[in-house]
């Protein structure tokens, strides 16, 4: 596994979050993520833009990233405030670090550059619609996502190949996890909710949960379409 992959499945357990420890007055969903779906085709790596420095760099990139699903409780009564800790969405070998980030909504999301040529990281999402210019190597912009929107497309305006999405969730009972590993959201609040999973590539699914004091709900998802 090169270096690269490494860093970016570690940077599964860098988003910030807010979610409650485990609580015998609360409960807990386990389960597993099933894909039976077709797997996204393989992406032909773009052209190197010429610049000094950059052709070695880019030969020291994979083709793919992690494939990452999000599960997550669609609304879940709070208030739940926002990390002060925030997330992180970088550019680098001219692609976006993950696939997806998932974040609470108020959470302030940090775009650096670390390629030797200018990105322009825009969305034009509903309801968190920006645009941060043309920056440089090194530069990071930060971005406070205010609305609540699944997902937020994010593009850079000079590498038309480039996209990620962001998730901006009503509370901070989510995670992310590969295509048939488990999950655990523990410290929820009893009652019923609808559980999501949500990736770029399949389509998303959702199912009601019924959360009770002190017990293990288990359920697992399948996700058994292209969307």
């Amino acid at each position: 596994m090169s270096l690269f992959v490494r860093l970016a499945v570690a940077s599964l357990i860098l988003v910030p979050s807010a979610v409650p420890a485990a609580s015998p007055e609360k409960g807990q969903i386990e389960g597993k993520v099933l894909v039976t779906a077709p797997a996204r085709p393989v992406e032909k790596a773009p052209t190197p833009t010429p610049s000094e420095g950059y052709n070695d760099m880019y030969k020291m990139a994979p083709s793919e990233l992690p494939e990452e699903i999000v599960v997550y409780l669609v609304k879940v009564k709070g208030p739940w405030p926002a990390p002060k800790a925030h997330a992180k969405l970088d550019q680098k070998y001219t692609k976006f670090s993950r696939r997806v980030v998932p974040v609470l909504v108020g959470t302030t999301v940090d775009f650096k550059n670390n390629d030797p040529v200018y990105h322009n990281v825009f969305s034009n999402s509903d309801l968190n619609e920006f645009d941060l210019g043309r920056r440089k190597k090194g530069e990071t912009v930060s971005k406070k996502m205010t609305k609540v929107e699944v997902p937020v497309p994010v593009y850079c305006e000079i590498h038309r190949k480039m996209k990620s999405h962001l998730l901006v969730l009503q509370n901070p009972f989510f995670t992310t996890v590969k295509p048939g590993d488990s999950f655990k959201l523990q410290g929820v609040p009893p009652g019923t909710y609808t559980l999501a999973a949500w990736h770029d590539h399949w389509e998303p699914i959702q199912a009601k949960v019924t959360v009770t004091k002190g017990k293990t709900t288990k359920v697992d998802l399948t996700m058994d379409k292209v969307q």
